[in-house]
């Protein structure tokens, strides 16, 4: 009988892996829709992918790490998360199936529905777009005829306005465009690598976004809309994500304080020295990784001492700091962290009041420090393995 591990419990506990299945195991499933354009016309001879995520035990098993949507990863061309179950070629109607699928093959290791995508890419954008629109719809198969709502194309780009000094960005309602409400929206600036840089949500009821230039830094890339809105369907909702045409993002060349320098996370006996630190290097594809708890002495049991609930950097000499921006950064267990200032780390003075757990967020500090500290708030929890890509103190 395969043990499972506290991980894996504690996601079932979670709901992490899902619904439970309700077709049979030996059913055929058929998953089929059609596809268009913006304008309604049919998107025919176009390649619809069908992608099959992994549940919990499949993910650990396999070391997967879902690092956003699947269209996110398909616009980029990342194939280890755009990887496709199946596939189908549009007919001249737009319509398209993925043919016969086993029913054993939509249930994971404990009988759960497994999540499921398909992806729809337009074709190849003019100027000045630098990428083509796209949508997904995330499912459940709980029924063995599934039609998917229509997928169609959001492929009008929106626009740029820096006048102000402050990055200003304006899109079409997906309502305008294609007649389909959007529950939310989100403004995404990535790399040329598909990294996030930025991440806004935006209301439904707003199609504007304005951003602090800073938080950018010195990278460039590209920025679309995400548009976002739940169908309900027969036996399964459907949750289905439009992404605007990619235009590019030039850099706005602002370096912060922070890069390059030092930092130290919370080690079993005192700080642990992180050179080059990840969160420092300017590298979004890179992590701040916690540190393992030290063995017990051989045959006893211990309670490991308290770490990596707290990382601060040295800034090499005192200065005044205005602004910390956080990058995908997690806080654990813990609701909310402490940034704290010192002239020499080892007394601390708060340099804002507690943040909530937000990973895209900019934080006003006021105050004169050479070490800028986060530290979460309950003394128990620990910075975790996922997220904690960068912070950029200015």
């Amino acid at each position: 009988m395969r043990t499972l591990s506290a991980l894996v419990v504690s996601m079932l506990t979670a709901g992490c892996l899902g619904p439970a299945s309700h077709v049979d195991s030996s059913a055929t499933i058929s998953v089929g829709g059609v596809a268009q354009r913006q304008n309604a016309g049919s998107d025919s001879a176009a390649n619809v992918k069908l992608i099959r995520h992994p549940d919990a035990l499949q993910a650990v098993g396999d070391l997967v790490t879902i690092l956003g949507s699947a269209g996110l990863a398909c616009l980029t061309g990342n194939d280890d998360l755009c990887h496709a179950y199946a596939q189908a070629t549009t007919a001249a109607d737009g319509s398209f199936s993925f043919g016969a699928i086993p029913g054993a093959d939509t249930q994971g290791s404990v009988g759960e529905a497994l999540l499921f995508s398909t992806w729809l890419s337009g074709p190849t954008p003019g100027a000045p777009a630098t990428a083509p629109a796209g949508v997904d719809a995330d499912f459940y198969i709980q029924t063995a005829d599934v039609t998917l709502p229509t997928l169609r194309l959001w492929e009008t780009a929106g626009s740029e306005d820096d006048s102000s000094g402050a990055p200003t960005f304006s899109w079409p309602s997906l309502e305008s465009a294609i007649g389909s409400a959007a529950d939310d929206y989100r403004l995404q600036i990535t790399t040329t690598q598909g990294q996030t840089i930025w991440s806004v949500a935006v209301s439904g009821a707003s199609t504007q976004a304005s951003i602090d230039p800073r938080v950018t830094q010195d990278f460039a890339g590209s920025w679309a809309t995400w548009a976002h809105r739940k169908i309900a369907g027969e036996a399964t909702d459907f949750d289905l994500t439009w992404y605007s045409p990619a235009l590019a993002y030039a850099t706005h060349a602002h370096v912060p304080l922070s890069r390059g320098k030092d930092c130290y996370l919370q080690g079993p006996s005192g700080p642990v020295l992180e050179s080059p630190c990840p969160l420092t290097d300017g590298d979004l594809a890179t992590s701040l990784q916690p540190l393992s708890p030290p063995a017990c002495p051989s045959g006893q049991m211990c309670t490991p001492p308290p770490e990596n609930n707290w990382v601060y950097v040295d800034l090499g000499a005192a200065a005044t700091v205005s602004t910390l921006v956080l990058y995908d950064v997690a806080f654990g267990s813990s609701a909310f962290a402490m940034v704290e200032g010192s002239a020499d780390g080892g007394t601390w003075a708060p340099l804002a009041a507690a943040i909530s757990s937000q990973p895209y967020q900019v934080v006003t500090l006021s105050g004169t420090a050479r070490y800028v500290r986060l530290r979460l708030t309950d003394p128990s929890a620990q910075l975790p393995a996922l997220g904690n890509s960068e912070l950029a103190i200015f």
